[in-house]
């Protein structure tokens, strides 16, 4: 009876670790449908055009001789942008339909480099302004861009949860603000970094930096499998804010830098010291054809 008894128990232990396991495997499948929602619909392939702003003067239009083409659908002449002092002001071409800020443009207007103002919308296109580690760079996006209708989606790794791994957190004595070089520039732009983690993955040790992004830790990673399965460039991963001085680092939920579905996007570089020393077969591959 004994053995019977013991025999139930390992029994409904194991099928209540696989129940929990297909619970985490089918959370992690969802939060990567949603992943790729975010690439098709957050802007990552609808930026077509990253011009930096060297000089004080550039038209803009589809005509291939402006000195900042735009696609075939704007106007041949949309306008002329121009930078004066440390401002920037637009000054639409006779006739051209554009919007800023909601409103219809006739005269010269400054513009704002401030996310979510100062916009130049015409033609379903959306020029903006903005500056990259204090560098002035213009955008251009194109919701309508092939490059949504091509995006088939990421490949993965197959889930293992021997890859969500409890780590230590320790902090830095105060917040620091940490220049991080940019993919395609020469700007660095500034992210907010509290501490670091400590974790052993396969049995080896490590200490990986991190940042502060949406309310969340951040940390862009190398490990053994770039270029030979997953991005070359290295991968991110967010993770919850510590609590007691732990946290939960899931590297099933790794992810490529935007850059490698657009060249056009800027992403942050990981540091060199956040290099793992064992192959993390978990997360987004890369493939050519991606």
């Amino acid at each position: 009876m004994l053995r019977v008894i013991a025999l139930s128990a390992l029994l409904f232990s194991g099928l209540a670790a696989q129940a929990r396991d297909d619970t985490y495997t089918a959370g992690i499948e969802k939060w990567r449908r949603d992943f790729d929602a975010d690439v098709r619909t957050g802007g990552w392939l609808t930026l077509v055009g990253r011009v930096r702003l060297d000089g004080e003067m550039w038209t803009l239009g589809s005509d291939p001789q402006s000195s900042i083409p735009l696609p075939s659908r704007a106007p041949a002449h949309l306008g002329v942008l121009r930078k004066q002092a440390q401002a920037f002001r637009f000054e639409p071409a006779p006739g051209a339909d554009a919007v800023i800020d909601g409103k219809p443009v006739r005269d010269a207007v400054n513009l704002s480099t401030e996310s979510g103002t100062g916009s130049i919308v015409a033609a379903g296109l959306t020029l903006s302004v903005r500056l990259v580690g204090g560098d002035p760079y213009l955008f251009v996006v194109d919701p309508q861009t092939a490059a949504v209708s091509a995006f088939k989606g990421t490949s993965w790794y197959e889930v293992d949860p021997a890859y969500r791994v409890e780590v230590k957190f320790e902090p830095y004595a105060q917040e620091r603000n940490e220049p991080v070089p940019m993919t395609h520039v020469d700007s660095k732009q500034s992210f907010p970094s509290t501490g670091d983690v400590i974790l052993k993955l396969k049995g080896k040790r490590a200490r990986l930096k991190t940042y502060i992004d949406d309310g969340q830790l951040f940390v862009m990673f190398l490990d053994e499998t770039n270029g030979r399965g997953s991005y070359g460039g290295g991968r991110f991963v967010h993770a919850p804010l510590p609590k007691n001085g732990r946290t939960i680092l899931d590297f099933n939920k790794a992810f490529n830098p935007y850059c490698s579905v657009n060249p056009n996007v800027m992403c942050p570089i990981p540091p060199p010291e956040n290099r793992l020393a064992v192959e993390v077969s978990a997360g987004e591959k890369f493939l050519d054809q991606e």
